[in-house]
């Protein structure tokens, strides 16, 4: 009996020496300090830096845009306003690896992306991104060249892994449809002039004074030159798809003073005049059109289902208009 009771004091001194080990061990694993992330302001950052496989990417803000330098390229505003959300907001959630073994969360040297941003003169962020985690909720970084790895929130993987190309402002040409007064289509050495005309409605017989009510608002045509009526809803879809042109890339190497064998060049007249040039295919398999603009210096493409529209006959603007007056 003695021999049993002193067997039952043993197991219970094991299991409370077991509990205390386990709770300790979990006390230590969950008192860890994450590193302190500096607070800055989306607004205050000022430079950007990402480095991975492709290069270094460097994003300047001059005033209210931001560029890539040493071109001074636009940049796609979008695309930044996300990077600078995600820098201002960086929280790091949980320390996942002590290892230095860094393959497993695409940290090593030749897959991790580097982000570097300051505010003036000051650097607010260093970070190594990898792969985002399982639930693509949380990101896999490395702080500096610290070796720890950390789960950073929100999937960062998507906003900085961008070469410049990728970067840049696709739009080359972009005003307000309500500016525009006119357009003039040259091709082919033929220059067609198509003019918006605004006529007030005549008041219906008996109607109260313009003033008592909502005045109608002015009927819309568009002639040309010669007067003849052009088809409204064509011309809406092209002012519509020219007010804000993407274009496909700007190929690498082409100057604007290099382009020849210009086909078409509309202008679109507004506050200023808009100007779109597109130039003859030089390889006839090619699936894309070089243009220019005068809303950017470099040359740009345009595929063939951009460009069609835009190369046609602007006699087919015309072709099914109706004249108002033969109505009546």
């Amino acid at each position: 009996m003695m021999k049993l009771k002193k067997e039952y004091i043993f197991i219970a001194i094991v299991i409370v020496l077991l509990v205390g080990y386990l709770s300790v061990r979990e006390t230590n694993r969950s008192e860890y300090k994450l590193p302190a992330i500096a607070k800055v302001a989306a607004a205050d950052i000022n430079r950007i830096e990402i480095t991975h496989q492709g290069g270094t990417v460097v994003l300047e803000k001059k005033e209210t845009t931001w560029q890539i330098q040493p071109q001074a390229y636009p940049a796609d505003s979008g695309k930044v306003t996300a990077m600078l959300d995600d820098l201002e907001k960086l929280s790091l959630t949980a320390l996942v690896s002590e290892s230095k073994s860094y393959s497993r969360y695409d940290l090593e040297p030749d897959k991790a992306i580097r982000v570097k941003a300051w505010a003036g003169d000051e650097l607010k962020r260093d970070l190594q991104i990898g792969k985002p985690a399982p639930t693509f909720q949380h990101t896999f970084v490395r702080v500096g060249d610290a070796p720890e790895v950390y789960h950073a929130q929100q999937n960062l993987k998507s906003a900085f892994d961008l070469s410049a190309e990728k970067l840049r402002d696709k739009t080359v040409l972009a005003f307000n449809l309500e500016e525009v007064k006119g357009i003039a289509i040259t091709r082919e050495g033929k220059q067609t002039v198509i003019r918006k005309s605004e006529t007030a409605p005549a008041p219906a017989e008996g109607s109260p004074p313009a003033d008592a009510a909502a005045a109608k608002p002015a009927e819309v045509q568009w002639l040309t030159d010669q007067g003849k009526p052009a088809d409204l809803s064509k011309i809406n879809r092209l002012l519509s798809m020219l007010s804000r042109l993407f274009c496909d890339s700007y190929p690498d190497g082409k100057s604007i003073s290099d382009l020849t064998n210009p086909i078409t060049s509309i202008v679109i007249k507004g506050k200023k005049d808009y100007t779109l040039t597109l130039y003859a295919k030089t390889e006839k398999d090619a699936k894309e059109y070089l243009a220019s603009s005068s809303e950017t210096g470099s040359v740009f493409t345009l595929s063939d289902r951009q460009a069609e529209p835009l190369i046609a006959d602007p006699e087919t603007l015309t072709g099914n208009a109706e004249n108002p007056e033969k109505k009546n």
